[in-house]
């Protein structure tokens, strides 16, 4: 096992609608701001090996979480793209940036688009990680068999109880995406995300903010193509070569990524 892990410095609650959002600076202030934007289900904590190397090039990471997730699943509905955007719009008026870098993975990568869209003058530099380009609903499947799909081991997660840390590493560790190996930073990210007291603990993440969010991907397609079609300058997608679930067939295949339209 890897000793890989990476805590941030210092956790900043920045006020939003409903209450505050957690904002955490991995590494000294001082250096180009740089915004991470986790996937739906997740946490800043996704961000420990990224942001180390991201204070070694010079630049300071602040990770947040997202509304309904970790030290901000308190924080109430709305959720969906444009409540995101609000929030991390006042993220950076919070800390005095009027502008950041931003790299977002999965949901978080549509999150960083929405950004864009919505202001482009307060992004920099935009990075998506397997995610922000959005496919077209398959004719005659609706949002909800979608999100049945994609979504429900998650879903089924977010509802199920364990009765220690040990029990929810146990979890996490039989998962197909985690078959090459284990470290102490995914030690720190799932019991981070978990929540209570022994013998009943759950996850951090409110399961409605899963849902709206997920369900507004695809309602917001038009906001998503248009900014992606108007993009002033480069954008560096960051691709996994395999599915969700460790399958063979990524979730971005690449006849997709490289097709004209």
């Amino acid at each position: 096992m890897n000793n890989d892990v990476f805590l941030p410095e210092i956790k900043i609650s920045v006020p939003v609608q409903g209450g505050d959002l957690a904002v955490f600076r991995y590494g000294p202030a001082g250096a180009k701001p740089v915004l991470l934007i986790h996937g739906i289900t997740s946490s800043n904590r996704a961000w420990q090996v990224m942001a180390e190397g991201l204070i070694e090039r010079g630049l300071t990471p602040y990770a947040v979480d997202l509304r309904g997730r970790g030290d901000s699943s308190q924080l109430p509905p709305p959720f969906g793209q444009k409540a995101h955007v609000e929030d991390l719009l006042a993220v950076m008026d919070y800390l005095g940036f009027s502008s950041m870098d931003v790299i977002g993975h999965s949901s978080g990568a549509f999150v960083g688009v929405a950004l864009l869209g919505i202001a482009p003058e307060r992004v920099g530099r935009l990075v998506l990680i397997d995610g922000g380009i959005q496919f077209p609903l398959p004719e005659g499947v609706t949002i909800e068999q979608v999100l049945a799909f994609v979504l429900g081991p998650a879903f089924a997660r977010l509802a199920a109880t364990f009765e220690s840390k040990a029990a929810y590493r146990d979890y996490w560790k039989a998962q197909p995406a985690f078959i090459k190996g284990w470290s102490t930073s995914l030690d720190e990210y799932v019991d981070y995300d978990l929540r209570g007291t022994a013998p009943i603990m759950k996850s951090s993440v409110n399961p409605k903010c899963v849902e709206d969010d997920t369900s507004e991907n695809f309602r917001a397609f038009d906001l998503n193509q248009e900014t992606l079609k108007n993009l002033k300058y480069e954008v560096l997608l960051i691709r996994a070569e395999r599915g969700l679930q460790n399958e063979e067939t990524a979730l971005y295949p690449l006849p997709i990524l490289t097709r004209d339209n």
